[in-house]
Order: structure tokens, then sequence, then C-alpha cells
């Protein structure tokens, strides 16, 4: 708890400070998602990696979004591959598993997992996937950095900062406040891995309107220690 005050804190010096001190925002974009690895998470508040999407991912997807799902829980680098496959085991019908793009898309999330792992220099994250995106109103991660992939539907919808209105957002505003005239919002491309800086100096993002109208799948990794909380919290509200 002390620490996300701490973060929200920091947020409200960094947006005093940014409007005394002009500040650029910073973008990575690769296609070697190796580049993660290297780039500096100090500066860039948003890094992408440009995917091309496999041919056969639209027509398994379709037959896979068919009904709502969603898992989560900590993935080990070591041992990424087996648990998500245990994870999605009882969830996914036997028949999408017999899918041959089904082991190729289990073995690019472990990729990732594993490439996560290396990126917070930790053994294991905390792992979600599912259909259920809820995230209506702009907003920053309370957390350094967080990965997401949309493997179908549409991307994360993000605001470069000089588009955003950061008065208007910590007042409590809708959408439409928040953006800024005549400025357009954009969206990470469907099996895009993207990272999103977060805490003070994080990116403003959301879920966007179609995907709340209907089915899509996200990804998102996080450091472990954010999961654990997120594990404690629910076990200490089903007790009460």
């Amino acid at each position: 708890m002390i620490y996300y005050i701490i973060i929200q804190i920091m947020t409200y010096f960094f947006i005093f400070w940014k409007g005394i001190f002009h500040i650029t925002d910073i973008y990575f974009k690769t296609k070697c998602s190796a580049d993660l690895k290297s780039y500096d998470n100090n500066i860039v508040k948003l890094a992408i990696v440009e995917r091309e999407l496999p041919e056969e991912a639209h027509k398994f997807f379709l037959q896979l979004i068919r009904e709502p799902f969603n898992v989560f829980g900590k993935i080990s680098k070591s041992s990424a591959l087996t648990s998500i496959e245990t994870m999605l085991n009882n969830i996914i019908s036997n028949d999408i598993q017999k899918n041959l793009f089904y082991a190729y898309w289990l073995r690019d999330m472990a990729d990732i997992c594993a490439l996560f792992c290396e990126m917070e220099n930790s053994s294991s994250i905390g792992f979600s996937l599912g259909t259920d995106r809820g995230c209506r109103r702009f907003h920053i991660d309370q957390v350094p950095q967080r990965l997401l992939v949309t493997y179908s539907g549409k991307g994360t919808e993000w605001l470069p900062e000089d588009h955003a209105n950061y008065h208007e957002y910590f007042n409590g505003s809708p959408n439409a406040q928040i953006v800024k005239q005549n400025c357009k919002t954009q969206f990470i491309n469907q099996w895009d891995i993207a990272v999103f800086h977060g805490g003070p100096s994080g990116l403003l993002h959301r879920t966007p309107d179609e995907a709340l109208e209907k089915l899509s799948i996200l990804m998102r990794l996080d450091h472990e220690s954010f999961w654990d909380s997120m594990i404690n919290k629910r076990q200490s509200l089903s007790t009460n």
C-alpha cells in the first residue's frame, strides 16, 4: 500500500515538473524482440516489437474466441511452456488443442514470458490471459512496466504525451476531455509486443471501445511482486 501511495505522489510531482521543463516522449520500435533486453526503460515510455501476424492466426482465434475465458498465475522462466499449457488444458477444447497453430501460440507466449523474466531480472513473472478487458478510462499503470500482447481483436489504445490533458486526467474527467482537441489516439497492432512504462512518467492508455463491445484476447505480464499482491488481496477478500 505504501509503495502505491509513493508512486501516486511521484506521479503528481512529475506532472508539475514537466510543466516547467518540456519533456519529449520517447517511443522505441523494433522488429527484434531481443532488443527489449537492452533498451533504456528509464527514458522510453513505450517499447513496441512489430511482428507479422501469422497467416493461420485469424482463423484459429475466431474458433478460440467463441467462449470467454480468463486465466492468471505465476509463470517460471524455466517451465513457462509447461505452466501455460497446464493453465489452459481444462479451459481450451480438445479440438482447438489439436490444431497445429495451438502449439505455435503456446510457444510464442512462453518465449515472451521468458523474455520478460530477463527484462525484470526475475525467475518468474505474473501472467494473465483472457477475453475480459474492462479499462474504459485512460489511465497510467501503477507498476514500473507492463507487457501486453493482443492476440485477437483491437489492440490497446494509447495517447502520446503531447496529445493528453493530464490536468483533466487527474481531475477524474472523462476520456473526451483527457484527449486534447484535434488530437488522435493510437493503437497497438495485433500480435505486436508492447511494454508500457508506468508510475510517475507512465503512458496513458485504455481498452479500445471495440474490445469493450466484443471479445478479444489479451496477454498481460507483470513483475512477480505485483502478482503476489493481487493474489493476497483476492485471498483476503475471499476470507472476509
